[in-house]
């Protein structure tokens, strides 16, 4: 799954990028690349966020060592520990629609940026199960990342790219 931030427009402004200046497309190309850097900050800094959803605990069995079991929910009742009482907090999971619960930190860390030539970057990742917590599965809610960190980023884009070009057009 990836994000493309592409200095797109209709043909008009093609051309005129094609005759412009080297200048011009320098800061051009500096808005999108600073645009794509924003961009992957900003999907990490969604999946650094705590869980609200279900909490799920370790608990000590000595017959067998450490085993994770689900003992609580969004409200921190503890339904089931077995007639044990030492517990320790693993994960809280995300809630529905919220971005995706840190646990192992595999998703976050395998957030990646690139670039595609000077006006095209882009901001990804090559984990086939993002694509499901993006937009959810039959049995299970979404949970974006991706599409809210876009929205976010899209005014400030613009703005950064209108005051990239009109500086460099003065």
């Amino acid at each position: 799954m990836t994000t493309t931030i592409k200095l797109d427009g209709g043909e008009e402004l093609q051309r005129a990028l094609r005759r412009a200046s080297d200048e011009v497309k320098e800061a051009a190309s500096k808005a999108v690349m600073g645009t794509a850097f924003d961009l992957e900050a900003d999907v990490k800094d969604s999946l650094r966020q705590p869980g609200r959803g279900t909490t799920y605990y370790r608990i000590y069995d000595a017959s067998t060592g450490w085993t994770n079991i689900f003992a609580g929910d969004s409200e921190g009742y503890v339904r089931s520990v077995k007639g044990r009482l030492n517990l320790s907090a693993t994960h809280t999971a995300s809630a529905e629609g919220d971005p995706p619960a840190k646990d192992t930190g595999r998703l976050i860390g395998s957030i990646y940026r690139g670039t595609m030539g000077n006006l095209t970057a882009i901001v990804g990742t090559k984990l086939e199960y993002a694509e499901h917590l993006e937009y959810g599965t039959i049995s299970m809610a979404a949970r974006p990342f991706f599409r809210p960190a876009v929205e976010k980023i899209k005014p400030k884009y613009i703005k950064r790219l209108e005051r990239a070009l009109g500086d460099a057009l003065k």
